[in-house]
């Protein structure tokens, strides 16, 4: 049985999103050995059509070549990437090149070639590194545009998943999917997108979801896992890609607050630094304890006041401080709870069972299917 991975989503906290415009390698590599450090083995990146993709048929070759050298970096410092190529939606804002605005990602031919170009090239630019663990093909991407049909979805998928293991041989294939393919029709469904790729994953915060008791609710990322492997259908266990929370300044109590969340007012949780150390420890051990392959937590850091006023920081307040390190580079509690799960080496549990409906019936009325079994996973994981 292998053991339980332990991986973390990465920006840098004095640059964020801005990282491909403005890169220090330095204090990325300093950052990223931090991450060594606190005991994970996995980084995931992110590369912005946005920077990368600055016309339908040309790649941004310097950039590539930052992400290979940022790559490069993780490998010095004994950490495996997991670079994401179509990155649209991040961090409450769609960073859409503008090029690319108000055509469709999924039915012109036009844009899929475009897309596959950049996959492909940023996969055959890292192949035959060893230190690349997988290559993520995009990040939510039904939420900066949904598929019109079922077979659309699928098709993007296969297309570009193919692209890569054109490019990349034996570099394995994954899809950032998150709560939406589980719980409504966003024609993203998760036996479509495990069919195409090679690893089953998922992203899950309770901060996000109706059905959540709270918004530490520590249950709904391992049902979200065990659902997702039951509706792929693949007997691979599920990769939480992404999990976490925010948190109020250091010192200060938990509290509500007001926020944007793609543009619509929504109540958000700021959890005290303490309360995120015990979310993250009740979460990681109901993962091994259900089944789950591993987990990458959402994020490395807060990030830098001088980007406060820069987009999102400036509307999304939530997404100042999602980190593990606070923006000063101090570490917040819940480095603790990884380091001492991380030299555990937990290896997981028999995957839970949760589905009792074929895919298609839960298809069918996935929102109600998500709330009822929800209900279920509660009573008997009390």
């Amino acid at each position: 049985m292998s053991t339980f991975e332990l991986g973390c989503n990465y920006w840098p906290r004095r640059r964020a999103m801005y990282m491909w415009r403005e890169l220090d390698l330095g204090e990325v590599k300093d950052e990223l050995a931090h991450l060594r450090d606190m005991g994970f083995s996995v980084v995931r990146l992110f590369a912005l059509p946005q920077d990368f993709l600055p016309g339908p048929t040309t790649v941004d070759a310097s950039k590539v070549d930052a992400l290979v050298r940022v790559v490069s970096a993780a490998k010095d410092v004994g950490l495996k990437a997991v670079p994401t190529a179509l990155v649209i939606n991040m961090s409450g804002t769609m960073w859409w090149p503008s090029w690319l605005e108000g055509k469709n990602l999924f039915d012109d031919p036009a844009v899929l070639r475009a897309q596959a170009l950049l996959v492909e090239t940023c996969a055959r630019a890292l192949a035959g590194d060893g230190s690349l663990r997988a290559f993520d093909l995009a990040n939510e991407i039904d939420d900066a545009q949904m598929p019109r049909t079922r077979d659309a979805g699928w098709l993007w998928c296969r297309l570009l998943a193919d692209r890569v293991r054109a490019a990349a041989p034996g570099v394995p294939v994954q899809i950032g999917a998150h709560l939406p393919s589980l719980s409504r029709t966003n024609h993203m469904r998760v036996d479509d997108v495990g069919a195409c790729a090679d690893e089953d994953c998922m992203h899950a915060y309770p901060l996000y979801a109706d059905v959540a008791r709270s918004h530490l609710d520590p249950e709904l990322v391992p049902f979200s896992c065990a659902l997702t492997a039951g509706l792929a259908g693949t007997g691979r266990r599920t990769l939480m890609q992404e999990f976490g929370l925010c948190t109020a300044p250091p010192g200060e109590p938990g509290q509500t607050i007001t926020d944007d969340f793609l543009g619509t007012p929504r109540a958000q949780y700021l959890a005290s630094e303490e309360e995120g150390a015990a979310y993250y420890e009740a979460v990681l051990e109901r993962l091994v304890r259900t089944g789950a392959a591993g987990a990458y937590a959402w994020c490395y850091a807060d990030y830098a006041k001088e980007l406060w006023s820069r987009t999102p920081f400036d509307r999304a307040i939530r997404e100042r401080s999602f980190g593990l390190v606070r923006a000063d580079g101090t570490e917040k509690p819940a480095v603790d709870v990884f380091r001492r799960f991380a030299a555990r080496a937990a290896e997981p549990g028999p995957i839970a069972p949760i589905l009792d409906v074929d895919a298609d019936t839960y298809y069918a009325d996935p929102t109600h299917h998500f709330a009822r079994l929800y209900d279920r996973w509660q009573k008997e994981h009390p």
